[in-house]
C-alpha cells in the first residue's frame, strides 16, 4: 500500500512538472507562420468566420486565427467581415442590400446597427446552409479549451467601444492573454491601450501607412511591436528590409499560393485563406 501512495505521490508530481513546463513553453503569437483569414478557408469557401473554419485550420496546425468583428443590432459582437460585400448565401439577410452604407476612414463598410440582426438571430442563420457563426461569446469558449491558441482581432467598427465591451464582457486575463490587438493606426492602439494593457500587439499596413515604412517602423519600436502586416503589394520595396533587420515578423495579407510563398516569403509570416502551418513547417525542416 504504501508502496502504491509512494508511486501516486511521484506520478501526481511529475504530471504538476510537466503542466508547469507545457504552461511556460507556450508560444508567442510571432512564433507562428500562418494567420489563418477569416478563420480560414474551408470547403472552397472563404470570409465565413465559422466554427467548422476555425476548426478545420487548427487541426491542420494554425494557433493564429483572424477574425472579423462587428456588433449586432442588440450590441453584441459577432464574427462577420461585412453584411452585404461577400455572399454567403444567407437570404435572411437580404433586406440588408436596400439598407444606405457607407465606408469608415479604414474603407470598412458600415450601416446603421438598428438595421442589423439581433445576436440570436445571427448565430440562427447558418452560412452556405452548413456553417455555425460565432459570437465573440463563442470565441472566449473556445479559447479556453484551446489554450495554445491566438484570435488576431479585425475590428471593423469603432476600436475603442469594440475593445471596451471585450475587456468587459471577458474579464479572464488569460484570455485576455490570447487576444491580438491588430491596428490599423497608432490613434487607436492609443484609445486600446488605455482600456487595457493588451500583451499582444500588431500593426496594420492599411490606408494611413501605404508605404510610409519609417512611420511604421518608428511607431513598432515605441509600442514594443513585434509583428506587422503588410499588403502584398509592397513586397519588392526595398524599405522592408529595415523591418526585418528589426526583428519584426512580417505577415504578407493576402496569399494563397503556397508556390509563391516558397518563392517570396519563405520564413516569414502569412495571412491565408489555404496555406496551413503545417505546409510551412514542413518546408522550413
Amino acid at each position: 500500500m504504501k508502496k502504491c501512495m509512494f508511486a501516486m505521490v511521484i506520478v501526481s508530481a511529475l504530471l504538476i512538472v510537466c503542466s508547469c513546463k507545457n504552461e511556460n513553453d507556450k508560444k508567442n503569437f510571432y512564433d507562428y507562420y500562418v494567420i489563418a483569414h477569416a478563420g480560414g478557408g474551408i470547403d472552397g469557401h472563404i470570409y465565413t468566420d465559422s466554427l467548422e473554419a476555425i476548426n478545420e485550420s487548427y487541426i491542420n496546425g494554425a494557433r493564429l486565427f483572424d477574425i472579423d468583428l462587428r456588433f449586432s443590432s442588440d450590441s453584441e459582437i459577432v464574427l462577420r467581415h461585412d453584411w452585404t460585400g461577400i455572399d454567403l448565401e444567407q437570404p435572411e439577410f437580404d433586406y440588408l442590400y436596400h439598407v444606405e452604407q457607407w465606408s469608415s476612414e479604414y474603407h470598412q463598410e458600415q450601416m446603421p446597427r438598428k438595421y442589423l440582426p439581433t445576436a440570436k438571430e445571427f448565430k440562427s442563420t447558418k452560412i452556405f446552409s452548413t456553417y455555425t457563426p460565432l459570437s465573440f461569446r463563442d470565441v472566449v469558449k473556445w479559447l479556453k479549451k484551446h489554450k495554445d491558441a491566438y484570435m488576431v482581432l479585425d475590428v471593423k467598427e469603432d476600436a475603442g467601444e469594440t475593445y471596451s465591451w471585450i475587456v468587459y464582457n471577458v474579464k479572464d486575463k488569460k484570455i485576455l492573454d490570447q487576444l491580438v490587438v491588430s491596428c490599423y493606426d497608432v490613434q487607436d492602439l492609443d484609445t486600446i491601450l488605455k482600456i487595457y494593457p493588451f500583451k499582444n500587439v500588431m500593426l496594420r499596413q492599411h490606408a494611413v501607412y501605404p508605404d510610409k515604412f519609417e512611420e511604421l517602423l518608428s511607431n513598432c519600436k515605441k509600442y514594443n511591436v513585434n509583428a506587422v502586416n503588410i499588403n502584398l503589394q509592397y513586397a519588392e520595396d526595398e524599405k522592408i528590409q529595415e523591418i526585418k533587420n528589426s526583428g519584426i515578423k512580417i505577415y504578407w495579407a493576402v496569399e494563397n499560393d503556397l508556390n509563391e510563398y516558397k518563392k517570396k516569403y519563405l520564413g516569414d509570416g502569412v495571412v491565408s485563406d489555404w496555406i496551413t502551418e503545417d505546409q510551412i513547417k514542413g518546408l522550413l525542416e
